[in-house]
């Protein structure tokens, strides 16, 4: 693995005036979004307003008890943070740490009307680091969900989550919102991280659904998954770009006003390029067929669990040659979210075939993930979130990897004067690499943010 340089004082004069001038373009350009579109210091990862049952491909906001987005407006505002990382390059080898500030704008739409429920969320970050200033990049995230009624029995889904970043985790010196129920079936594999410095993610959904009758529904379904990996030099570092495609058929009954039972059955088609742990090319299909049931237990309390088998067929690679022999696999999942006024919490886990995070191809994933809010005293609340995750590689045969990660983070925020709000966290992840993967052994690494976020302006859409 190559490591980047963190010491710049042998570049020329003139190398040195590009840079700098590169740097205050950039500057320029995050404050020119920062006016245009400003933002939060929360990360958006969900689209408020969207959500829905298992299969739906989106995952709702984790809210309190009568909490909910306002159904008609478009907020801006404006963030900033610093923050130190105690293991900037993601390697325990030579661990190095600094301090870094993060300004961030958010854009938020949402509109709800008789026949259209949309949210959208855009959010534009520079970090600024005081020593490997080779991170300091404009970064993006942003997220559409948009669910609109064609006729009486028919709707039209379209959700679409994209991010461009550089560093080494997500959303660096970021706060996240924390998400609820069940984990959506054609996710691609996020726990998992890798040494790169330029990731692209972009997860793209169209869905249309009949109602046959109150009880009765039919869901077809198609989706776009995309991750692309990049390093700061231009040179390829042995992982795996991804892309896939999914198809699907989605079947749902309402047994009671609180119980719903579903079965979806999945067509996924996967390319992977560029690695170095199964070759450099895998063409992958797998098969799916799972039974659902949601219920809502009581008003506060939902659960949902699902399960069935998958079947995955290596189509050609250029380590298993062509046909190779398919592999049978039990997957499955479930999550119990409670929202109460004060307390609000989600549990979920799953188990499934999927993608390996750019360091393999496809892994039998296992992972568990929590979040947790509090209000307290004083108009403070409490924050918690975490996962912990193993991808096995035998499902193929030919090696046997794992990696495991766990990732907590917990803070507290308070409303201050006006719209301002403060907020201070911490973020501790570890992972761990076993086998013969020949770049990467894993790392440890520590963050500490103070943040700042103050709401700029809130503009009612009128009917």
């Amino acid at each position: 693995m190559k490591i980047l340089e963190s010491e710049h004082g042998s570049e020329s004069r003139k190398h040195t005036c590009s840079f700098w001038e590169g740097r205050l373009w950039a500057f320029i350009w995050a404050v020119a979004f920062g006016v245009v579109f400003p933002i939060g210091s929360a990360a958006q990862t969900g689209v408020s307003g969207g959500g829905g049952g298992y299969g739906t491909g989106v995952q709702s906001p984790l809210q309190f008890a009568g909490e909910g987005a306002p159904s008609s407006q478009l907020s801006l505002s404006l963030g900033a943070s610093t923050f130190y990382d105690d293991n900037v390059l993601s390697t325990n080898g030579q661990r190095h740490g600094d301090e870094a500030v993060s300004l961030s704008s958010h854009l938020g739409v949402t509109e709800t009307t008789e026949r259209l429920t949309f949210g959208f969320n855009y959010t534009p970050y520079f970090q600024f680091y005081r020593q490997f200033d080779q991170f300091d990049r404009l970064s993006h995230a942003g997220n559409l969900n948009l669910n609109y009624r064609l006729a009486e029995r028919f709707s039209l889904g379209l959700y679409d989550t994209l991010s461009y970043q550089y560093g080494f985790l997500p959303y660096a010196g970021q706060q996240q919102e924390i998400l609820s129920g069940p984990i959506p079936p054609t996710a691609l594999n996020q726990g998992i991280f890798t040494y790169t410095t330029r990731t692209l993610v972009n997860t793209a959904g169209l869905r249309l659904t009949f109602a046959k009758s109150r009880r009765t529904s039919f869901s077809i379904s198609g989706s776009y998954n995309l991750d692309k990996f990049g390093s700061e030099s231009g040179e390829s570092q042995g992982l795996y770009n991804g892309r896939e495609v999914t198809g699907g058929l989605h079947f749902q009954y309402l047994v009671t006003s609180h119980t719903r039972v579903g079965v979806l059955a999945l067509h996924q088609d996967a390319t992977y390029q560029g690695g170095g742990v199964f070759g450099y090319r895998e063409r992958s299909q797998i098969e799916t067929a799972y039974l659902s049931v949601e219920s809502d237990l009581s008003p506060t309390v939902s659960v949902s669990v699902y399960g069935g088998p998958q079947y995955l067929h290596i189509i050609s690679g250029s380590f298993v040659g062509e046909g190779a022999t398919g592999q049978l696999e039990g997957a499955g999942g479930g999550s119990i979210t409670k929202e109460v006024r004060n307390t609000a919490l989600n549990l979920a886990f799953q188990r499934s075939v999927t993608d390996g995070g750019g360091l393999y191809t496809d892994v039998i994933n296992t992972y568990a993930t929590f979040g947790a809010r509090r209000r307290l005293v004083g108009r403070w609340e409490a924050s918690c979130s975490g996962g912990a995750e193993q991808a096995e590689t035998p499902i193929l045969k030919i090696s046997n990897e794992t990696t495991r990660a766990l990732m907590v983070t917990a803070g507290v925020s308070r409303p201050i004067r006006g719209n301002a709000a403060l907020s201070l966290s911490y973020t501790t992840t570890h992972e761990m690499n076993k086998g013969n993967l020949p770049f990467f052994v894993g790392f440890d690494s520590n963050y500490v943010t103070l943040g700042f976020n103050y709401q700029l302006k809130t503009i009612p859409l009128g009917r």
